[in-house]
């Protein structure tokens, strides 16, 4: 989300005036004061903002702490969730004739990490096709 906090202190610290930002980028004096604001959440002309206050998207985004244009965009950490549900397994017989016909589908030239993918791409589909679910 467009930070307004960080937009307001780069036009203080480059010394641009709203007015002049504005006519920079060519966009209204309006529309700069709605994002210095906080009145906007972002604004399609990000990259050309960016540019004219000598810094990245990423860092008016709150992507990055570093404020240079080529700052590189650091992922956040995506928090594991756990979840617990019962699941019904069909047959030991069903789930090794389910397996049987997975693995006549692989390519034989494929290698052990394609065929890994390859099943692991075909496992839900080929468990929602499995007819003998009862406990």
């Amino acid at each position: 989300m467009f930070s307004a906090e960080r937009f307001r202190s780069l036009l203080a610290e480059r010394g641009i005036s709203q007015s002049e930002l504005a006519r920079r980028v060519g966009i209204s004096q309006t529309a700069v004061n709605k994002l210095a604001t906080g009145g906007a959440y972002g604004t399609k002309h990000i990259h050309l903002i960016a540019r004219a206050l000598r810094t990245s998207p990423s860092f008016l985004l709150g992507e990055t702490d570093d404020p240079s244009p080529d700052a590189p965009i650091i992922e956040p950490e995506r928090p594991v969730q756990f979840v617990t549900m019962q699941v019904a397994l069909p047959s030991e017989d069903a789930l090794a004739a389910m397996f049987r016909a997975m693995l006549r589908i692989l390519p034989e030239n494929a290698t052990e990490d394609e065929r890994a993918q390859i099943l692991a791409r075909r496992l839900p589909a080929a468990l929602s096709q499995l007819r003998d679910l009862a406990p």
